[in-house]
């Protein structure tokens, strides 16, 4: 049994490549919440996507992979967006991006599958250290309240979004990621003592 990096009540960090380290868990999932690495240079080629079929048999899962590389992965089942108005952000043409694509595989309802929140506009906020691409508290906060998912994993953790979302509503989670850096940080933030609520 490999070793976490951070473990609590709600939250289990590990350290490490998630293509080595999803065949050695023995936990039991309900939603794989994740927002893999992009804008990087990746051969089309190359095993990158490996991870995919070792959650793929998972219910429900939603990937948020950015606009420029949703066609490159599997169909999914539907597509939400949540959206930006007044972003800053520029998107491949030059213009502002005001909404970003989640794709959702195995069936989950929503109500709607344009998601508006008024705190999605900016991403990172204080606990997120100086990781790149954080995504909003408010936007997974939503996502994970709108499922009936106990346990969530995030095979790219980042900053720790994922799992610092999961505790606030009392949902145990799972996150893995290959920087040492990111998970120090993304165990300060699931250490810290978080309100938890009931949406």
């Amino acid at each position: 049994m490999i070793k976490p990096y951070y473990s609590d009540k709600w939250v289990t960090i590990f350290h490490g490549d998630c293509r080595e380290i999803l065949p050695q868990l023995d936990i039991k999932v309900d939603l794989v919440l994740t927002d893999p690495p992009y804008g990087i240079e990746v051969d089309v080629n190359d095993k990158w996507f490996d991870w995919l079929p070792l959650v793929m048999e998972i219910p429900l899962k939603i990937f948020t992979p950015g606009i420029a590389n949703i066609w490159r992965y599997p169909p999914a089942d539907w597509v939400l967006g949540w959206m930006k108005p007044g972003s800053t952000r520029r998107n491949g043409t030059g213009g502002f991006n005001h909404w970003e694509p989640i794709l959702q595989y195995g069936r989950n309802k929503f109500d709607v599958d344009a998601i508006y929140l008024p705190d999605c506009v900016n991403h990172a906020d204080a606990t997120c250290g100086k990781h790149p691409n954080p995504k909003p508290i408010a936007l997974f906060t939503w996502l994970i309240a709108n499922t009936e998912a106990k346990t969530i994993l995030d095979p790219f953790l980042g900053s720790g979004t994922t799992c610092y979302c999961a505790k606030k509503l009392n949902r145990y989670s799972v996150g893995i990621e290959i920087e040492e850096k990111y998970c120090e940080i993304a165990a300060k933030r699931c250490s810290q003592s978080v309100m938890e609520l009931n949406i």
